[in-house]
This record gives C-alpha cells, sequence and structure tokens, in this order.
C-alpha cells in the first residue's frame, strides 16, 4: 500500500508513477536513506579503528 494512498485527495490507481509530490517524497526517502548510511558506514569504520587499536595494546604470550 503507498503512503499517499489513504491521505491523498487525487488518488486514483497507478497515478504515483506520474505525481510530483511522489516523486518529491521518494527524493526526500531517498536522501535520508543516503545520509544514514553514511552515518553508519562513518561509525563503523570509527569502531572498527578504535577495536583495532584497543586488540594491539592487549598483552599477549611472549615468543620463545
Amino acid at each position: 500500500m503507498l503512503p499517499c494512498q489513504s491521505a491523498c485527495p487525487d488518488y486514483q490507481h497507478g497515478c504515483h508513477k506520474t505525481c510530483p509530490r511522489w516523486a518529491d517524497f521518494q527524493a526526500l526517502q531517498r536522501s535520508q536513506r543516503q545520509a544514514k548510511k553514511d552515518y553508519l558506514r562513518f561509525y563503523n569504520e570509527l569502531c572498527t579503528q578504535v577495536s583495532r587499536q584497543l586488540c594491539g595494546l592487549a598483552p599477549r604470550r611472549p615468543a620463545r
């Protein structure tokens, strides 16, 4: 079900393919998804780097 189906007074079956409001909604959703991906990618890299640094500080058994 399309989110505009119940709220749009101009809704007709298949109209979302040419509707400018729907295109704007999709563009907004696309930009929000990209911002979330960028956020998660940045913090994933940061956490990975910190984890690697902490593992590097951990004591190891001496070589014989």
